[in-house]
């Protein structure tokens, strides 16, 4: 089983009072990915003890795994790949997150003032996410008023609904490829047939591209709901595209969850998305997983 765990599920395995066993199910049945995400949500623990605790758990589980490369760098490589018609490419960090790398490896090397970054990293990330749902609810808002009553209810009230409602604009995607493309700094050359197979044949951006439109849809567009307490921040939606690199993803955020399961059906093959309590009865009775 390729796995990956979220730092909410980390946590929650931390905290298991018979923690020990169950990481030791885990190596024994999985191969677990970090990726620069989790690594760094941990690092920005304050309690010192509880921080060097859960980084030397999820280094004992990756088991000197390399951690996965952050979203965009991600989306870059994979849409290089594509345009030279690749099948495969390197998923790990590059250079310039050796530090957290080394963090995880020895926590000592963590300092106030590392936390103190990582912390102002995360808020940004947030802040960003929100300012962008904050201006484009009205105008999304806006938007759905022109539109047939019986298409209207069906595109604020499901998210398989307003799927539908895009497929029928392939423009709006198309455009949306292009800008995140170009912002990217991949070396290629942006042309319809490019936008077309990057859509269809990266999971990379299939993943992330349906968890940023489940954004839209459960932040911009619906009519309950949607506040950013009850739904999946920046840093949990983004991390949908590991979805690529493992077959099994564990998390203890129940809006997560719910986004990730949303997602999960935009690969190319079958993936499971489990809550903390699901992944931890399978490791006790080796039941089917989820």
């Amino acid at each position: 089983m390729n796995l990956y765990l979220d730092t909410s599920a980390v946590n929650r395995l931390y905290d298991a009072p018979d923690s020990a066993v169950l990481a030791k199910g885990i190596q024994q049945r999985a191969i677990v990915f970090p990726s620069v995400f989790v690594i760094a949500e941990l690092c920005s623990e304050s309690d010192h003890t509880r921080r060097d605790g859960l980084l030397a758990l999820l280094k004992r589980l990756s088991r000197g795994y390399r951690p996965a490369a952050m979203p965009g760098e991600l989306l870059k490589r994979s849409v290089e790949v594509v345009s030279r018609w690749g099948d495969d490419m390197d998923q790990s960090m590059g250079p310039s997150w050796e530090g957290i790398w080394a963090a995880l490896d020895d926590p000592s090397l963590i300092d106030k003032d590392s936390i103190e970054e990582v912390k102002s990293w995360k808020q940004h990330e947030e802040d960003l996410f929100q300012h962008m749902h904050d201006r484009g609810r009205p105008e999304m808002q806006k938007a759905i008023e022109s539109l047939a009553g019986l298409e209207r209810t069906h595109f604020i009230t499901s998210f398989t609904g307003m799927i539908r409602f895009y497929s029928l604009r392939s423009d709006l995607l198309r455009n949306m490829v292009i800008e995140l493309i170009t912002k990217s700094g991949a070396d290629v050359s942006v042309d319809d047939g490019l936008v077309e197979r990057v859509i269809t044949h990266s999971e990379h951006w299939r993943f992330f591209l349906a968890a940023m439109a489940y954004g839209i849809y459960a932040r911009s567009l619906r009519q309950t709901k949607f506040s950013k307490k009850k739904n999946p921040g920046n840093i949990d939606t983004q991390q949908a595209i590991y979805l690529a690199i493992c077959d099994t993803f564990v998390t203890a955020d129940n809006q997560q969850r719910r986004m990730l399961r949303f997602v999960v059906p935009f690969g190319h093959t079958k993936r499971k998305v489990c809550s903390f309590q699901e992944f931890e009865k399978f490791l006790y009775t080796n039941d089917q997983v989820c």
